[in-house]
């Protein structure tokens, strides 16, 4: 019974010592305070994800995540399956028409965030 405890750990150390965490910044699109509620949810939805932080005037998504339980891009491939395009990944055209109206940045291009993406913070109440 020693020894198995012994092993065990010895390697749970070694996997702590395994273990790292990094902090990135992905393009992920979006517009309003809604969006930036949804793709945050959706990131730290994931196990090991230990923070994310979405920036709607720089359009990216800062993660802070466990390299050995997250893969960022299967975060990334939720966040556009919800409707929002993230990293290499487009979102479906169906999840994105099912964003709200104010929501929908491939419409809004090019619109001065000054005028519509602050003015739709609300939406993250």
């Amino acid at each position: 019974m020693k020894k198995f405890l012994l092993l065990a750990a010895t390697l749970l150390i070694a996997g702590m010592a395994n273990a790292k965490v990094v902090e990135k910044t992905y393009t992920v699109r979006g517009h309003c305070g809604m969006c930036k509620n949804r793709i945050e949810t959706v990131a730290k939805g994931f196990e090991g994800v230990q923070a994310a932080a979405y920036d709607l005037k720089a359009q990216s998504l800062k993660l802070t995540y466990e390299t050995r339980q997250v893969k960022p891009n299967k975060v990334l491939k939720a966040i556009a399956a919800i409707g929002y395009d993230a990293g290499k990944f487009t979102a479906p055209q169906e999840a994105y028409d099912r964003l709200e109206a104010c929501c929908r940045y491939r419409e809004i291009e090019g619109v001065n965030d000054h005028e519509h993406g602050e003015g739709h913070q609300h939406h993250a109440e």
